[in-house]
């Protein structure tokens, strides 16, 4: 969850006051297959982790589907409504 008041923006952005940014869990499948849609390091890595899995992390997961968030705040002494896509 991110808080919009304990990183110190609580007194410019209106509403939401925090919201869900969710997070990357879960297992690791070595090797990666398509359907994570690996970048080319990560299908590497995700090999290396297979054939030394002493040397090497698992890959690092990233989002492929992110949602936009609507925003109440101030901006230049106005309250301003904005719509934030890849949230």
């Amino acid at each position: 969850i991110v808080d919009f008041e304990e990183i110190g923006w609580g007194s410019w952005i209106v509403y939401p006051k925090r919201y869900n940014a969710y997070r990357c869990e879960g297992l690791c499948p070595t090797p990666v297959d398509e359907t994570f849609s690996p970048t080319n390091h990560a299908y590497m890595q995700s090999l290396l982790k297979l054939y030394h899995p002493n040397r090497v992390e698992c890959p690092s997961c990233v989002p492929v589907k992110m949602s936009p968030l609507s925003m109440l705040y101030y901006e230049n002494g106005e309250v301003v409504l904005r719509h934030h896509e890849d949230m």
